[in-house]
């Protein structure tokens, strides 16, 4: 069988993908309730969920809360006395100081990441210092191998000319 290509399907034409944006009534999924209050208060303003008019496009965050000098201090003893921070131990600080088990896991992982960068850092220091005492010592001995090969050099030079003296006395030229 040949296609006849004069023949076009009748398709409808499709629209375009960003067609929902412009229609703010648009429903992903018809038939099915949204019960996110967020989210049906958006579908309320015609916007997507989480943007509001005043805010668009700007997620509330909560406000990060700093660490009182006390929190800091005993969180800081703590990590003196050890590094690792087993469960109960959490559990302990996190009720000493009112604060969540995870901001006491979270710190405690910051702290440590602190301590090895110093560690390394000290470590680096020391290994620099030890370099830069070797590579001065190898530098005296370059510089002393190369008198002592100038003395060799002038040695023989004087051994080879008392020998051509020696031999111009003697006649043996």
């Amino acid at each position: 069988m040949d296609w006849d290509w004069s023949i076009r399907p009748s398709v409808p034409q499709a629209e375009s993908s960003f067609g929902f944006l412009c229609n703010f009534n648009y429903t992903p999924y018809p038939g099915m309730e949204v019960r996110h209050p967020a989210m049906r208060e958006s579908e309320r303003q015609g916007l997507a969920p989480g943007m509001d008019r005043v805010n668009y496009g700007k997620q509330e965050q909560k406000k990060k809360k700093r660490l009182t000098s006390k929190q800091l201090e005993s969180l800081e003893k703590s990590f003196e006395k050890e590094r690792k921070l087993d469960a109960d131990r959490k559990m302990k600080l996190s009720k000493e100081l009112g604060l969540q088990p995870r901001q006491v896991a979270v710190w405690f992982q910051n702290r440590r990441a602190r301590w090895k960068a110093k560690q390394l850092e000290h470590l680096y220091d020391a290994l620099k210092q030890d370099f830069d005492a070797i590579y001065k010592e190898r530098q005296k001995l370059q510089e002393e191998v190369m008198i002592l090969k100038a003395m060799l050099k002038k040695q023989e030079s004087s051994r080879t000319q008392a020998s051509a003296d020696y031999l111009e006395i003697c006649g043996r030229k």
